[in-house]
Order: C-alpha cells, then structure tokens, then sequence
C-alpha cells in the first residue's frame, strides 16, 4: 500500500509540477457574420464571471456579468442599437431576467478580474438602463458589458448576440430554459 501512496504521489507531483497558469479568455461564441463580401461583422460573446445575489423590489436575482466585442470589418460605419424589454420571460412561469447595461467600459485587460471589473452591481439593476446605441466606425470594435439578474435561477447561465438579417436577438439560456429575445439592429451606414 504505502508503495502505491508513494508512486501515486510521484505521478501527481510530476503533474503539477509541468502545468503552467494560463489567462483563461473567457470567450463562449465567437461567429463572423457576412452580410455581403465587403460588410463583415465578428460577434464574440463571453462566459459568465463573478455572479452573487442582489435584491430589488423584495425579490432576489442571481447576477451573471458578460461582456461582447462587436468588431466591424468593413469600410462603412456600423451601428449598433440594442433596446431590453423591462422583463424576460422564460418558459418557467415563475423564472425572469432583466438585462442592464452599464456606463462602465469593459477593457481588455480587466478579462481576469472579478465580476470582469464591474462594480456597484446593485445599482445597475436598480437604474435599469436598458438602451444601447453606439456607432463602430471601420475596422474597429466595441467592447461592452451585459448584466444579467434572473429571479429564480436554473444552472448554467449562458448568453450570446445573433445576427439573423439585419436583426439582433439574445440568446439567454438558464439551465435548459432557453429564450431568443429581439433586441436591436446592427445597420451599416454608407
């Protein structure tokens, strides 16, 4: 017995000893879409980081942070406009989200941080700002949080952009409870 132990550690020694700490890239989706040869748009949505819960209204929500790089590829401006109804529904009558975006820029460098670097998450929910309009100019890109507050919580949350035409829709998925909600538009400007 006391051989094995031994060899046992040797091997998970070994093991430890030849990983290296990688930064994880957080990334969950990313799609190119082409909507002719020269308009390309490039969507990367993230994982979940951080989460906890927060209160509004005398109800809990489970917090998920994510954030999306929408990179313009193309020689024309592209606008972006994604507007959140108030609520979400899931197909579970008693399971909700919210969505809010934040004034807070979401950088690169902030990929390993808690909650993505996000904070005073309470408030966000609380200020509810649910409009996003910026235009990405060409060969740029635009970086922004999502926040997501889902009152009673199914795992795991995942959340992703789509492009279907000129329309943009999110994707929430809570456990296996999944809803495509319409959200806005991305429309290049000649």
């Amino acid at each position: 017995m006391k051989k094995y132990s031994t060899i046992f550690l040797i091997f998970l020694s070994l093991n430890l000893y030849g990983q290296s700490v990688q930064k994880k890239n957080w990334e969950y989706s990313k799609v190119v879409y082409n909507s002719t040869i020269k308009n390309k748009i490039i969507i990367t949505n993230s994982l979940p980081k951080g989460g906890g819960i927060v209160s509004y209204k005398g109800k809990e929500y489970n917090y998920f942070i994510f954030w999306t790089n929408v990179s313009n590829e193309a020689s024309s401006p592209l606008d972006l406009k994604i507007k959140f109804p108030a609520i979400i529904s899931f197909k579970s009558e008693d399971s909700y989200a919210k969505v809010a975006f934040t004034k807070s820029n979401m950088t690169i460098d902030k990929l390993q941080e808690f909650d993505y670097g996000l904070t005073g998450i309470p408030a966000h929910l609380n200020n509810e700002l649910k409009d996003l309009n910026n235009r990405i100019a060409p060969s740029n890109n635009y970086l922004f949080y999502s926040a997501i507050f889902i009152h009673k919580t199914k795992f795991p949350v995942r959340a992703e952009y789509i492009i279907k035409g000129k329309k943009l829709f999110y994707q929430i998925a809570d456990g296996t409870d999944v809803v495509m909600v319409p959200c806005g538009s991305l429309d290049f400007k000649n």
